[in-house]
């Protein structure tokens, strides 16, 4: 996930940014907003990638079970970058593909994951085994979880937001 965490760098900023309050001089960098959000998605990524693996424990080959959830992790942490994209702003607001370095640096590591589970040499390299059209159908679902995850805590952090402004006027 480097690529896409570079390509981070390049998002345009918030068209209200001007409109928002500082944060407090004394506020974490790591806020209780953003912790929430870290462990939530943590949970996420970590049962998910432990679902792919018990998974691929069914098939009696531990190399199996490694690769669904090496699989998983890495993909799910690739659609991940495109929630990461905003902490204020719902995916679907910003545009899923608003920023092409994003997309690109998606697919580009999306791309170099393929050879390490279709590729014999990298199966070597790497002790993954290739995954079937079924191993795909159970995966892929769970690839979602953690961005789903992530953008419900930006839908909970917003209405709270919300509510406390409301308190306050």
């Amino acid at each position: 996930d480097g690529a896409p965490a570079l390509a981070l760098g390049t998002e345009k900023g918030y068209p209200d940014i001007m409109d928002q309050q500082p944060r407090p001089a004394k506020e974490p960098i790591i806020n209780k907003p953003m912790l929430g959000g870290v462990i939530v998605q943590t949970i996420a990524i970590a049962t998910t990638t432990l679902i792919a693996y018990a998974i691929g424990l069914r098939q009696n080959n531990a190399a199996y079970a490694e690769t669904m959830a090496f699989t998983t992790l890495v993909f799910s942490e690739l659609l991940r970058a495109f929630t990461a994209r905003s902490e204020r702003y719902p995916l679907l607001k910003i545009g899923i593909f608003s920023n092409k370095w994003m997309n690109i640096a998606v697919l580009a590591s999306a791309a170099l994951m393929i050879p390490v589970l279709y590729v014999p040499f990298f199966n070597e390299v790497f002790d993954t085994v290739p995954l079937g059209l079924t191993e795909w159908e159970l995966i892929v679902p769970l690839f979602l979880v953690p961005s789903v995850a992530a953008e419900v805590m930006k839908t909970i952090q917003h209405n709270r937001d919300k509510r406390r402004l409301a308190e306050q006027a």
